[in-house]
């Protein structure tokens, strides 16, 4: 079994899922560990720019890799950047080989661990805000997506783009301040739903319960791999 990893959206969240993916595989040697193919593909134009309307398409660039780690031999393909998954149906239909839908699983993740939990509050980039990728998919599963406010929704766009240039420059304190606008009663839990934040949440030491659609993305590949299922479309 082979993973692809379609990344380079950024960089620092395709690193993310890959230590990720190695950190959730029970291995004890060098041999045991999935076999991975990343293609960093930063040429990818900005996901939030194209759907916002003010940027190059990014489907080309996006259908070039999973063509390529296609070729390379790839079983299955995970995706770490949120926004991207707008383009899923665009993306599959290139390509004979199972594409991971990271807001599916996350929601299919969710209803089945946390079944008294119900409403969400989504932290997400312009893009996919304006796409309602969560707020379609949760839905199905009963679940509902809360968005921040307009001028909060600019706040989290400055943190995932400081990311995006290695810059952190927002303390736990301030990030979990910001979550308990919304979530303080704990009956809201937040989704960390760009790539960018778990790692800005990692590396700042927010202590405060999140969901990481990338841990659960990670999990689910290896999950995948162990049980060396067949991952080809028919």
């Amino acid at each position: 079994m082979i993973l692809g990893i379609l990344g380079g959206m950024g960089p620092a969240a395709t690193c993310d899922l890959f230590r990720k993916v190695i950190d959730y595989t029970d291995a004890a040697k060098d041999q045991e560990h999935l076999h991975i193919i990343i293609d960093n593909n930063t040429q990818i134009p900005d996901r939030t720019d194209y759907i916002c309307g003010s940027g190059e398409d990014p489907r080309t660039e996006l259908i070039r890799s999973v063509i390529k780690l296609e070729t390379m031999g790839v079983d299955y393909i995970a995706i770490p950047c949120n926004t991207a998954h707008y383009f899923y149906d665009d993306l599959a239909k290139y390509t004979k080989v199972r594409i991971i839908n990271m807001i599916c699983e996350t929601a299919v993740f969710l209803k089945n661990t946390k079944p008294n939990n119900k409403n969400y509050l989504l932290l997400a980039t312009k893009g996919t805000y304006m796409s309602r990728i969560y707020t379609n998919t949760f839905k199905k599963f009963d679940l509902n997506i809360i968005e921040p406010s307009e001028s909060d929704k600019q706040i989290i766009m400055s943190w995932i783009y400081g990311v995006k240039s290695s810059k952190f420059d927002v303390t736990s304190i301030e990030f979990e301040s910001f979550i308990n606008k919304y979530c303080e009663n704990g009956e809201v839990l937040p989704i960390l739903g760009c790539t960018e934040l778990p790692v800005l949440a990692q590396r700042i030491g927010l202590e405060k319960e999140y969901i990481d659609p990338v841990s659960i993305l990670a999990k689910r590949c290896v999950e995948l791999a162990e049980k060396n299922i067949g991952l080809r479309m028919i």
